[in-house]
C-alpha cells in the first residue's frame, strides 16, 4: 500500500497522472518496507511473522489462487517496483509483464528485476491500466494486486484487463472496503491517498468484475489478518525516521510521517482488504 498524503489530490484531478506523480513521489521511501509496496498477511492475533515474511505470504497466497502453471503469461496491473512480480516468476516459473503508471516505479523495477537476474523473465512498461497496449487474450491471467483502490475507474480497468486475458483465465485483486462511514475529511485524505472509491461492502467491491464479463469465483475477507501491517509500518518507520531524514532529509521525512501516520490509523480502524478472484468465461 505505502501511501502517504504528500499532496492533495482534489475530486476534479484525479485521474491516473495524479496517481502516477503520488507514487514517483512516496517511492523513494520503498526501502522502508523492504522493497514492497503491499500489505501483509498474519493468522491470528497470536503470529509473530516478520514483517518482510508476511508481506511474501500475502503475494504468494495471491499467486496460489491464480493457479499458474510454469511458461504461462502474467499481467501485473499496477506492478509497483515489481517485488510481487519476482516472487510469483520465481515461485511458479512464468513470464510477467509488469505495468504502472508512475515513471519513477518503472526504472526502480527495472533495476530490481535486473538484479534479480530476470530480465528476460520480467518486463516492466509505463502504461495505464485503462487503455493498455496490449493485444487481445494476450495473458494466461492477471492481478492487480493492491493497486485496484487507486484505480480513477475501476469498471474501465476491468474491461481492459478482461480484454486482454484469455478465455478460461483468472484474474485476482484486492480492494479497501469502508468498514464504517467516513467523514468528509476522511474520505478527502483516502483521495489524497490515492484511494477515491473504497466500497461498501463485497457486492460493491465484484461489480466492476462482474459488469466486464468476469465471474467471480471467490471471496475472501482479509480485513483482520493484513490489520498488523498498519502498526508494524508505523513502527519501522519511527525506528528508521533518522536514517530517512539523513537521505531524504528532515522536512521530506517529517511530510511523510505527517501524511502517512493519521492515515495509516485511519486504515487500521476503518478499512478492510478483499481478495476477489475472477475467471473469464470460455
Amino acid at each position: 500500500m505505502g501511501r502517504a498524503a504528500m499532496a492533495e489530490t482534489p475530486a476534479a484531478d484525479y485521474h491516473s497522472e495524479a496517481v502516477g506523480e503520488y507514487y514517483d513521489e512516496v517511492g523513494a521511501f520503498v526501502e522502508l518496507v523492504g522493497g514492497n509496496l503491499h500489505l501483509g498477511y498474519w493468522e491470528d492475533d497470536r503470529d509473530n511473522t516478520p514483517f518482510p515474511i508476511a508481506m511474501t505470504r500475502l503475494t504468494t497466497m495471491v499467486g496460489e489462487r491464480l493457479a499458474l502453471a510454469p511458461g504461462q503469461r502474467l499481467l501485473d496491473v499496477g506492478c509497483g517496483v515489481a517485488t510481487p512480480a519476482i516472487t510469483l516468476a520465481r515461485r511458479f516459473g512464468v513470464a510477467v509483464t509488469g505495468i504502472t503508471i508512475s515513471g519513477g516505479e518503472v526504472a526502480a523495477a527495472t533495476h530490481e528485476v535486473a538484479e534479480a537476474g530476470l530480465a528476460e523473465q520480467i518486463s516492466i512498461q509505463l502504461a495505464d491500466a485503462a487503455a493498455m497496449p496490449f493485444a487481445p487474450a494476450r495473458f494466461d491471467a492477471a492481478l492487480a494486486f493492491d493497486s485496484f483502490p487507486t484505480a480513477p475507474d475501476k469498471r474501465q480497468w476491468c474491461t481492459e484487463i478482461f480484454r486482454t486475458v484469455r478465455p478460461g483465465g483468472r484474474f485476482v485483486y484486492s480492494d479497501y472496503p469502508l468498514s464504517t462511514a467516513a467523514t468528509p475529511a476522511e474520505r478527502e485524505m483516502l483521495r489524497a491517498n490515492t484511494v477515491a472509491h473504497p466500497p461498501g461492502d463485497m457486492a460493491a467491491a465484484t461489480a466492476p468484475a462482474e459488469a466486464a464479463g468476469f465471474t467471480v469465483t471467490e471471496t475472501l475477507d482479509l480485513g483482520e489478518r493484513v490489520r498488523p501491517y498498519y502498526t508494524e509500518f508505523l513502527k519501522r518507520l519511527g525506528a528508521q525516521r533518522d536514517t530517512l531524514a539523513d537521505r531524504y532529509g528532515s522536512e521530506r521525512v517529517d511530510a511523510f510521517v505527517a501524511g502517512i501516520t493519521p492515515m495509516y490509523e485511519f486504515c487500521r480502524e476503518k478499512l478492510g482488504y478483499y481478495l476477489i478472484v475472477c475467471r473469464k468465461p470460455d
